[in-house]
C-alpha cells in the first residue's frame, strides 16, 4: 500500500539564468542593463558594479544579463569565479579567461608579436612559430601568458600587448559594430582583501583595454566598518572606488513580489497546502524580502515536517505555530538554542514575556500592578518580588532578576519582531506542542552569515 504522506523536497540555492524564471522583477532590470551594455560597446573599457546585499539576487541578475547578451552575435561573455581563487591565481585566472574567448588567429598573431619584440632568433624563434601554428586556443593562451609573465620586465609590456590584441579582435572581427567581451565576476565581497585587490589590479592595470566590459557582483557596504572587507586598507578601499565608478543598486523586491516568490518556493517544496497567504506574508516579511532567506526558511519547514517526530501529524491549526518557531530558530539562533536546552523543564518564551512585563513595570513604562506571573518569575529565582518586599527600588530588584536570566533577554525586549514572534508562540493554542517539538529538534536551519 502506497504511503499517503505528501512529497517534500529541499530548494537549491542556485541563481536563475533566464528572465522567464524571474519572479522578483530582476528580469526587467537585467534586460535594460544588457541593452545598455551593448549600446555602450564603443565606450569600452567599462566596469559596472551590481550592488546588493547577501542573498538579494545579484547572481540571478547577472546570469540573466549574460543570457541576454549572448543573443547578440557580436557579444561574448565569460564568468570568472574569484571566490575560488587565491591572490596568486587571480591575475593569471582573469587574464587567461579573457584570452580564451579571443579567436585563435588573433592569439597566434599576438604570440608572434611578443616573440618578435623579444628579438628571439634562430631555433628558438622557429620553434615558437611552429608551436603557434599547431597549438589550439588553450595552448596558445598558455604560451602567451608564459611569455607575458616571464619576468617583471616583460610584465611591463603585458598591458600594451593585451591592448593591441583586444583592439584587433574587437575592431577587425566579422561583425559591425565592433565586438565586445563581457567578463562577469560574482561574489567579490566574499573574497579576502588580497584577492579583491588582485581583481582590481587585473582590471585596472592589465585589462583596462578596448572591447572589454566587466560586470561585478559586489556589496559596496562590505567596505564599511563591520563589513566583510573591513580589514581592507583605506588605500585599497580608495583604489576600488576609483575602479568601480558605474554602480547599479539592485532594489529589494516588492512586497507582492516577495510573497509570490515565497509561494513559488512553497509549491516546489511541496508545502503549498499548509502555507496560507498569511503565512507566506509572514515568511516574506520576516525574511526582509530576501530571496535566499525565504528559501532557507522554507527548507527549514521541510526539514521539520520531514524529520522532527513532534511535527509528523500536525493539523492545520498547528502550522502557523511551526512556521513561527522556524522563524524564531532562523532569525534568533542564539535564543532558539537556549530554548531547546531548557525544554521541556522551562518555557523560555514564557519567561521572556513575563520578564518583559516586569521590566516595563520597573521602568515605569507600564503601571505597577500586581501580576502573579511576574511574582512567580521572581520567586522561581529566589528573589522576593517587588510587590511583597515593600522595596521601592524595583530597578535594583529587576537587575538581580536579569542576572539570573539569559543575558539576551534585556536586548530582545526592545526587538519588536522578536516580541511579536514570542507573543504569538506563547498565546497560541499549541504551546504544549511547541514544547514537545523543542524537546526533540533534529532539524536545524542554518543561520546566514553576517550581511556585508
Amino acid at each position: 500500500m502506497e504511503s499517503s504522506r505528501p512529497f517534500f523536497s529541499l530548494l537549491d540555492d542556485e541563481p536563475i539564468a533566464c528572465a522567464e524564471d524571474d519572479a522578483l522583477g530582476a528580469g526587467k532590470a537585467a534586460l535594460g542593463l544588457a541593452d545598455l551594455l551593448v549600446a555602450s560597446r564603443n565606450a569600452t573599457p567599462l566596469t559596472l558594479v551590481v550592488d546588493a546585499g547577501w542573498g538579494s539576487g545579484k547572481s540571478s541578475l547577472m546570469k540573466i544579463i549574460a543570457s541576454e547578451l549572448v543573443k547578440h552575435q557580436d557579444v561574448h561573455t565569460v564568468w570568472f569565479n574569484a571566490w575560488s581563487s587565491s591572490r596568486a591565481d587571480t591575475l593569471e585566472g582573469i587574464i587567461k579567461s579573457v584570452l580564451m574567448r579571443i579567436d585563435r588567429r588573433f592569439l597566434r598573431r599576438a604570440l608572434q608579436q611578443v616573440v618578435d619584440r623579444r628579438a628571439l632568433l634562430g631555433v628558438a624563434r622557429s620553434a615558437s612559430i611552429v608551436a603557434g601554428s599547431v597549438l589550439g586556443v588553450t595552448g596558445l593562451v598558455d604560451q602567451l601568458w608564459n611569455r607575458l609573465s616571464a619576468s617583471p620586465q616583460s610584465r611591463n609590456d603585458m598591458a600594451e600587448s593585451l591592448r593591441t590584441l583586444t583592439t584587433e579582435w574587437a575592431e577587425r572581427g566579422p561583425y559591425s559594430p565592433k565586438r565586445m567581451l563581457v567578463v562577469f565576476i560574482d561574489d567579490l565581497d566574499r573574497c579576502p582583501p588580497d584577492t579583491v585587490l588582485a581583481v582590481c589590479e587585473a582590471i585596472k592595470i592589465y585589462l583596462d583595454v578596448p572591447g572589454l566590459t566587466f560586470v561585478i557582483g559586489y556589496d559596496r557596504s562590505a567596505l564599511t566598518d563591520g563589513g566583510l572587507l573591513e580589514d581592507l586598507s583605506p588605500a585599497g578601499a580608495a583604489f576600488m572606488e576609483k575602479i568601480f565608478q558605474t554602480n547599479y543598486r539592485l532594489p529589494p523586491p516588492s512586497e507582492e513580489g516577495a510573497i509570490e516568490f515565497a509561494r513559488g518556493c512553497a509549491r516546489r517544496s511541496g508545502l503549498t497546502a499548509p502555507l496560507t497567504i498569511d503565512l507566506l506574508h509572514l515568511i516574506a516579511s520576516h525574511a526582509n524580502r530576501n530571496p535566499r532567506r525565504i528559501k532557507r526558511i522554507i527548507n527549514g519547514l521541510v526539514l521539520e515536517t520531514t524529520l522532527n517526530p513532534a511535527w509528523q501529524d500536525i493539523d492545520d491549526s498547528s502550522v502557523e505555530s511551526m512556521v513561527r518557531l522556524i522563524l524564531l530558530q532562523y532569525l534568533y539562533p542564539g535564543f532558539y538554542r537556549q530554548l531547546t536546552e531548557h525544554a521541556p523543564e522551562r518555557n523560555l518564551v514564557r519567561d521572556f514575556l513575563v520578564y518583559r512585563k516586569a521590566m516595563r513595570s520597573a521602568l515605569g513604562v507600564d503601571p505597577k500592578v500586581a501580576d502573579e506571573d511576574v511574582d512567580s518569575l521572581y520567586t522561581d529565582h529566589d528573589i522576593p518580588p517587588p510587590s511583597s518586599s515593600g522595596n521601592d527600588d524595583t530597578e535594583d530588584i529587576l537587575g538581580k532578576l536579569e542576572a539570573r536570566l539569559p543575558s539576551s533577554f534585556a536586548a530582545l525586549a526592545y526587538d519588536r519582531s522578536f516580541v511579536s514572534l514570542a507573543g504569538h508562540l506563547w498565546n497560541g493554542a499549541n504551546s504544549d506542542l511547541i514544547q514537545q517539538g523543542l524537546s526533540r529538534p533534529p532539524a536545524r536551519v542554518t543561520s546566514p552569515p553576517k550581511d556585508g
